[in-house]
């Protein structure tokens, strides 16, 4: 489960983000990969020099960062998200391909690209391969959404066929199933809009709205993946007018609150209570990193042009987790 979002400001100010819907955590934190840090790529064996930094939420299992979201210094962003059934990785490496295993995809791009037309180009290069980090860590099935300054993105997905990269023209993603049937789906519900019905009449019988908002009657509100991709996409469409950047992150996390997990909500079959573990924005454009988390929900933020971009160490923020309270009296 999780949900990814774009949205852009009356300024052309680009933030993105992504609710992160987990029963478990995965000793995650803030994290800042510096140009010219170094890591072994597992599928080759080579080491690897990040070209940009990157600023965003992952995890780190034995000196091998793993990033679930992100962006670099010149405002591409990208997140991973859950694509349990339908993506497929390689066994073996492919010859005359750049192999990735899937969870250095989103440093790849980040380390390597600025905008969403070069990654683009670049995928026709890569191939995805089923190597894990280690022997206690299986690789996640995920595909992706990148995003960039422009407020241009795309979703890019590997299954059994082929790795597919799709024009995102609704800014959102969610999980399975593959997201040309999530497009196709939205036509389902054409008829969704904040207007108030007018009344009518059946027969002899004069009908009204039974109360406001009637006009959303039939939106889907439960869990699945297909039901909060339309909800988000709804919600994006009738985004108000946004005039500065606090708007911009005010709406963008009602936004995601708008689909996120609440516990109780969904059992896994694993008999785990599923929730949004946290909620991402990225200022695309200053380079702040904004975040809040089940268990606090004020709103966190990590500046990366306030911290050394170039070095050899990670830079790692404590997540958090204890709420706090504002007493007013």
């Amino acid at each position: 489960m999780c949900t990814a979002l774009s949205i852009k400001s009356n300024e052309n100010k680009c933030f993105f983000g992504r609710n992160m819907d987990l029963a478990y955590t995965f000793n995650q934190s803030g994290i800042i990969i510096p140009r010219n840090y170094q890591y072994q790529d597992k599928v080759t064996g080579n080491m690897v020099i990040n070209k940009r930094a990157i600023i965003g939420m992952g995890t780190v299992i034995d000196n091998h960062p793993a990033i679930a979201d992100a962006m670099n210094e010149a405002g591409l962003a990208c997140a991973g998200l859950n694509f349990a059934g339908y993506a497929y990785f390689e066994e073996k490496r492919v010859p005359d391909k750049i192999n990735l295993a899937p969870y250095d995809f989103i440093q790849w791009v980040l380390s390597n690209y600025e905008t969403v037309d070069e990654v683009k180009e670049a995928i026709k290069n890569i191939e995805f391969v089923n190597v894990p980090i280690n022997d206690k860590t299986p690789v996640a099935m995920l595909h992706w959404m990148i995003a960039d300054k422009t407020g241009k993105s795309i979703v890019v997905e590997k299954t059994k066929e082929k790795i597919t990269v799709h024009d995102n023209p609704v800014g959102v993603m969610t999980n399975n199933p593959t997201f040309d049937w999530h497009l196709t789906n939205l036509n389902e519900y054409m008829h969704l809009t904040p207007n108030q019905p007018k009344a009518t009449m059946w027969s002899n019988q004069e009908l009204r709205p039974l109360g406001i908002g009637a006009g959303t009657l039939g939106i889907p509100g439960d869990f699945a993946s297909v039901s909060r991709f339309v909800r988000i996409a709804y919600i994006r469409s009738q985004m108000p007018t946004i005039e500065n950047d606090m708007q911009a992150l005010t709406q963008f996390f009602h936004m995601l609150d708008y689909v996120k997990m609440v516990k109780g909500g969904v059992i896994t079959e694993e008999g785990l209570e599923d929730s949004t573990l946290y909620s991402s924005c990225m200022d695309l454009e200053k380079g702040i990193y904004y975040y809040k988390t089940h268990d606090n929900s004020r709103i966190n933020a990590i500046d990366m042009h306030k911290e050394q971009l170039e070095g050899k160490e990670l830079k790692l923020f404590p997540y958090v987790s204890t709420q706090d309270i504002n007493y007013q009296n």
